[in-house]
């Protein structure tokens, strides 16, 4: 493919240079104030269309979706034979701007565009003709993403960043690496920022294993010291990319319960030579309560010095539930007032009485326990966040690279509908070696898709801009909401494409799609007159 650079075209010279066929249908989209969206422009549409353009507020950007290959596993039947190859496809996942690096530029016209639209909070209200597009900004104006109410949640990989680049983790080019996948990531809404308390919390289940944050020495006379240094700088560096403001800390208890530290021996004064320590701790026992007492004592002081106490969360994934009791015993024990965050995969019944403040419930468990529908309120009212998840399940809805991308709206749009706070994924950047190559993951057999959402340079993938799109929407949603439009419908809405339905794939996420955009971008006048 070849490579040119974007045309910046003013005003003049733009409608010179357009597509001559304006007589044909346009394409139209239509967007709020203060909204960046992606659109769909047919194939054929624009042979000679601009890199980007921008009047009145309102900017467009012309690029395309690039091919990225995947496996398939097939479905064989219980018992038979393992499957010796599996299928090949590819789909149109990794967005690129017309010029970048990757092509786009040869044969474009045979390929759908995908124009990007960003109208500014001062956009100027009504139609905007950009050739065949067609863009109207209503005078509604969406916030920016740090200030959407919607909890995301995605959790950040940033040893898959050192790997893939090859720089050394947290150096300053790792931390330039990084920081336009972070800033993406922010862009979309994300609420939590994901660092890690000890080596291998999920037990090195991805391409590349997470490693600790905090460095932990124990002194020859049982004393412990902690080392926050790195913790510190990376919490910085993602607050300045926009994550946040929740610290989600992985983790009391991980995967195969093994925790590492470094332990001195005796000589200098009890500060002689490190040796390094691996032992497995279980909950509840001694060893356990000697190895996280003394830290939650000194972590929660040195959260409170950084003003962080309040946004940071010991966070857990898929524990079992007297695990959970008796940490979170433990951390109100020597941390009183530090929050607990988890992604549960039981029913929500075997929790009750645990104290967790941002619980994420698995999407596939909601149909097994519809009761903890009627939870969400009252949690709210206590100040906790509740959400729900989506990983190697449920098959529909979901982002793997063979899910429709409606599926993917759904998830972002759905879950304020039914009162939850928000939506939890558990990959945004865990790549395999080459996410621009090849999507699959075959270690865990997990579909293609299923560990990474976002491209190393910062490109979204298109069930990101999908899931976004459902969280714009779902913003939307909440301000018309809070001015008393529209709650009926939406109620409506909500009740017709529900998650059982949802999980069972026994409606059309696309029709979903259609009649939530229609409401929440309908003028101003004729929201108010729907209820």
């Amino acid at each position: 493919m070849s490579n040119h650079e974007n045309v910046k075209l003013r005003r003049g010279v733009l409608m010179g240079l357009l597509v001559p066929a304006l007589a044909c249908s346009a394409t139209t989209a239509t967007v709020w104030r203060g909204e960046t969206a992606y659109v769909d422009v047919p194939a054929g549409r624009w042979e000679r269309g601009p890199g980007s353009a921008e009047r009145d507020g309102v900017a467009v950007t012309f690029g395309y979706y690039g091919e990225v290959a995947y496996e398939v596993k097939p479905e064989v039947a219980k018992g038979a034979p393992a499957p010796k190859a599996y299928e090949r496809r590819s789909r149109p996942d990794v967005w690129r701007e017309w010029g970048t690096t990757g092509g786009g530029e040869r044969g474009r016209g045979s390929r759908p565009a995908v124009v990007r639209i960003s109208a500014a909070p001062g956009a100027r209200p009504g139609k905007h003709r950009f050739g065949e597009l067609e863009v109207t900004v209503l005078d509604r104006v969406l916030p920016p993403a740090k200030d959407w109410k919607f909890f995301l949640d995605l959790w950040q990989h940033p040893w898959a960043v050192s790997r893939f680049f090859n720089v050394k983790p947290f150096s300053k080019e790792h931390y330039a690496k990084m920081e336009p996948v972070w800033r993406a990531l922010a862009d979309c809404g994300c609420k939590a920022l994901t660092v890690t308390l000890l080596d291998l919390p999920w037990n090195h289940q991805c391409y590349d294993g997470y490693h600790s944050m905090v460095g932990r020495v124990k002194n020859a006379d049982g004393s412990w010291e902690f080392d926050y240094s790195l913790f510190d700088e990376y919490v910085e560096f993602g607050r300045r990319c926009g994550l946040g403001p929740d610290i989600a800390c992985y983790t009391m208890c991980p995967w195969g319960y093994m925790a590492t530290w470094k332990e001195r021996g005796p000589g200098n004064g009890g500060r002689g030579g490190e040796v390094e320590k691996r032992e497995r701790l279980l909950p509840g026992t001694k060893a356990f309560d000697d190895y996280w007492g003394p830290f939650l004592v000194d972590f929660a002081g040195h959260l409170k010095a950084k003003g962080w106490f309040g946004d940071a969360y010991i966070a857990m994934d898929e524990r079992q539930p007297e695990d959970v009791r008796l940490i979170c015993g433990l951390i109100q024990k020597m941390a009183p007032g530090l929050k607990v965050a988890m992604a549960g995969n039981k029913s929500p019944s075997e929790f009750e009485g645990i104290a967790i403040d941002n619980y994420s419930q698995g999407l596939v468990h909601l149909r097994k326990h519809p009761k903890f529908l009627d939870e969400l309120a009252p949690r709210r009212a206590r100040g906790c966040k509740t959400t729900f998840y989506v990983c190697c399940s449920p098959a529909h809805p979901n982002t793997f690279m063979l899910s429709p991308d409606d599926e993917g709206f759904w998830l972002g749009a759905y879950p304020s509908m039914a009162g939850f706070d928000g939506f939890l994924r558990w990959a945004a950047n865990s790549w395999p070696r080459d996410p621009y190559k090849d999507a699959s993951f075959k270690t865990n057999g997990w579909k293609a898709g299923d560990t990474y959402l976002i491209y190393p340079n910062g490109e979204l993938s298109a069930r990101l801009v999908a899931l976004r799109a459902g969280i714009v929407a779902a913003e939307k949603m909440r301000i018309l909401g809070e001015r008393g439009e529209v709650r009926k419908a939406i109620a409506d809405i909500a009740g017709r494409y529900g998650y059982d339905g949802a999980v069972r794939n026994a409606f059309d996420f696309s029709a979903f799609r259609r009649e939530v955009q229609a409401l929440v971008n309908a003028p101003a006048d004729a929201a108010k007159r729907v209820p």
